[in-house]
């Protein structure tokens, strides 16, 4: 946990998703969960220590499964996106055993703390913004077109941090798959890189924490990946013919070896969502 502002915590330590939390002194909002049950439980006794005070919100930045899987170890009402929720509540037993094999692939020592593990749901929706009064402190939270149905950001201007979610990811390739608009996502990160936002402390979804300069790539990856798949649909090719550019698409990373497999997977998945997005009419 590290203070990157008077009150505000992040953490980019657990595998899985980056998470954060604004400790006030009459209870802490945490921003989205470590995926883990462990990790979860580690966080939440964190928050407790370093606020002294109940955690009374859960806020998600989306409803990838990695953000669901522990968030109701952390106690407290979950709020979320409506259309995260819709996306969420559409998951089966069936893909919540298969999130859980994966990690368990990645994790053998996690297997019995995952044992039937499925993420828990919003309690709280809004469908554009909501703000959460506290007594010392409003926090506002906002829907924005990013990584998936119902992506949302928190902003605390006073503090200059901002927690993106998925919005943002550094040093390693973006969750296309789920993406409901990769032109729209573009404009968000232009916005981004405007001068409101050029003092702000970014915490993405995954990987370190930078500014507004870490939206760059991302933006030249997502630019990239549309002029390919157009590229795709000129010349006739199949959705299987991105197999060739997911390769170069991941040569723009320096990944351990044991990411490979699942950024391969990643990638592929989100070059097959942006050949649907682009498909001529």
């Amino acid at each position: 946990m590290k203070e990157i502002a008077p009150n505000i915590y992040a953490s980019t330590d657990y595998p899985g998703v980056n998470v954060g939390v604004i400790a006030l002194p009459e209870g802490a909002i945490a921003v989205d969960a470590p995926t883990l049950p462990w990790d979860a439980r580690a966080w939440r006794q964190q928050i407790l220590e370093v606020t002294g005070a109940p955690i009374r919100y859960v806020v998600l930045t989306d409803g990838h499964p990695d953000r669901l899987l522990s968030a109701g170890l952390l106690e407290a009402p979950i709020v979320g996106c409506a259309a995260a929720y819709d996306r969420a509540s559409a998951y089966t037993d069936g893909f919540w055993r298969g999130v859980v094999e994966g990690w368990v692939r990645r994790f053998p020592e996690a297997a019995d703390d995952l044992l039937g593990a499925r993420g828990a749901l919003p309690e709280i929706m809004f469908t554009s913004d909501i703000t959460l009064h506290m007594e010392t402190m409003d926090v506002t939270v906002k829907q924005v077109a990013g990584a998936a149905p119902g992506s949302a950001w928190i902003y605390l201007p006073e503090q200059a941090v901002l927690f993106l979610g998925d919005t943002l990811v550094v040093e390693r390739p973006p969750l296309l798959a789920a993406a409901p608009d990769t032109r729209a996502w573009l404009n968000t990160l232009t916005m981004l890189r405007r001068s409101r936002f050029s003092e702000a402390t970014i915490v993405p979804g995954r990987g370190p924490l930078g500014d507004s300069s870490a939206t760059r790539p991302l933006s030249d990856y997502i630019a990239l990946a549309r002029r390919r798949v157009r590229s795709l649909h000129r010349s006739g090719q199949a959705r299987a013919d991105v197999t060739p550019v997911v390769t170069e698409m991941l040569s723009l990373f320096s990944l351990p070896e044991d990411e490979l497999e699942l950024a391969q997977r990643s990638v592929k998945a989100g070059l097959d969502r942006v050949y649907e997005e682009l498909r001529p009419e």
